[in-house]
């Protein structure tokens, strides 16, 4: 969704499914389903032979569209579902509203791959860094909690995520987190890492905790994949 080439991480979801051609649904409500973002989607899940679908609160649907009457069911259905990034405050607000949380809790515990990119890799974990509320600074937020600790994105090209993120850990009002690059993903099986990819040299993901008021960062072995 940010790269002007296709994306080796989209390939490499798709091979997580482990499907010849996976049924994946996008969600696009951090953005407000901006029909650029959906078309996007669609076009590069599309060639690289998924299903493709999305989920939209606030456009008419479509062709492409599972139908908000009927979401639970169709998402149950999915390999995978793929957030993408926005204002990931708004969104959370509203999937609650909605129901929608409920139901990815539930595609998660049957065995859907999640997945996303930035308000989209926030979303899953306990807390977030964003900067959602449209502020100068970046704010902890509370989030799914589906996986543990917290979550920060687009790690290394703003140095005021860094600087937020261990102020916030000093503080105490963002748990141990994992912290993402640009050009890099996490996976995690269960509750636990698993693996860390990147698709460009130095792109990898950290975790930082807060110990004795010092805050303690360790970069992530990560794995290159490419096209």
């Amino acid at each position: 969704m940010m790269e002007d080439t296709p994306s080796p991480i989209d390939r490499h979801i798709t091979g997580l499914t482990g499907k010849a051609r996976p049924r994946i649904c996008y969600l696009a409500t951090p953005s407000g389903d901006l029909p650029a973002h959906l078309d996007k989607f669609h076009a590069a899940y599309g060639d690289l032979g998924c299903e493709t679908s999305h989920l939209a609160f606030f456009r008419q649907p479509d062709a492409r569209s599972i139908l908000v009457s009927d979401f639970r069911a169709r998402l149950l259905e999915q390999d995978a579902i793929f957030v993408g990034g926005g204002n990931t405050k708004s969104a959370l607000a509203v999937w609650r509203e909605w129901g929608l949380d409920t139901v990815l809790k539930e595609a998660w515990g049957s065995g859907v791959l999640l997945a996303g990119m930035s308000a989209g890799a926030m979303c899953w974990f306990e807390a977030g860094l964003t900067d959602s509320f449209w502020g100068s600074a970046y704010r902890p937020l509370d989030c799914l909690g589906l996986l543990p600790g917290g979550c920060a994105v687009h790690y290394s090209s703003d140095s005021k995520r860094r600087e937020t993120l261990h102020a916030a850990q000093q503080t105490r009002s963002i748990p141990s987190s994992i912290a993402i690059d640009d050009f890099a993903a996490v996976m995690y099986v269960g509750t636990s890492i698993n693996t860390v990819v990147s698709w460009r040299t130095g792109s990898t993901a950290y975790q930082t905790y807060c110990k004795g008021g010092t805050v303690i960062e360790t970069a992530l072995s990560a794995k290159q994949i490419s096209v």
